[in-house]
């Protein structure tokens, strides 16, 4: 019958403030269900129908972050809490048009010159560990120090919006943290 419904927009629209969060998503040059599925070929890895819903959609890899304005970036050689280095997070993306450093593709052969088959999901800006789908489709979390994965517990969606909750928690202790900050009331993405 029907095949899963794309939650990104819901997912977004849990926490969208206009004013704070700076959007990219893939829009009307979304990859098509071959694009997606020759790369997942390509590197020996299943992906799921409800992430491949969210990566054909209009709202596939979002990159998400809080504007500098109201989290201003660090410099090199600034020090904090680790939280205070996460201001983003995105979803790699099947199109040659992303920059590199979001292209699921050159992220996958990366991993594959470690040793490891697995296609790159999603990642928190500033955050060395990268979600990414194994060859069964599931979803690990790789960890940089210990060249390891650990699975996630939950679907695309499910991480989508833990993250995405996570980012706003940030943006709000951010906010708590540096008085006197602007800060401006949200508004649907259908307004």
């Amino acid at each position: 019958m029907f095949g899963p419904k794309d939650k990104t927009q819901d997912i977004i629209n849990l926490i969208w403030n206009r004013d704070e969060y700076y959007l990219v998503a893939a829009g009307k040059d979304a990859p098509t269900k071959n694009e997606v599925k020759r790369v997942a070929d390509k590197f020996g890895v299943k992906l799921p129908k409800d992430f491949m819903v969210h990566a054909t959609g209009y709202w596939g890899s979002p990159y998400l972050e809080v504007r500098e304005e109201f989290w201003p970036r660090h410099k090199a050689g600034d020090v904090g809490p680790f939280w205070s280095f996460l201001y983003g997070v995105y979803v790699y993306a099947f199109s040659e048009e992303a920059p590199e450093w979001m292209q699921a593709e050159i992220a996958a052969k990366e991993f594959k010159e470690m040793g490891h088959t697995v296609l790159p999901l999603l990642k928190v800006i500033g955050d060395a560990d990268v979600y990414c789908y194994d060859q069964k489709g599931r979803i690990v979390r790789w960890s940089h120090e210990e060249d390891i994965f650990e699975p996630y517990e939950g679907g695309f969606f499910d991480l989508l919006e833990y993250e995405f909750k996570e980012l706003d928690e940030r943006r709000i202790k951010k906010k708590k943290a540096e008085p006197g900050s602007p800060y401006n009331s949200g508004q649907s993405l259908r307004d």
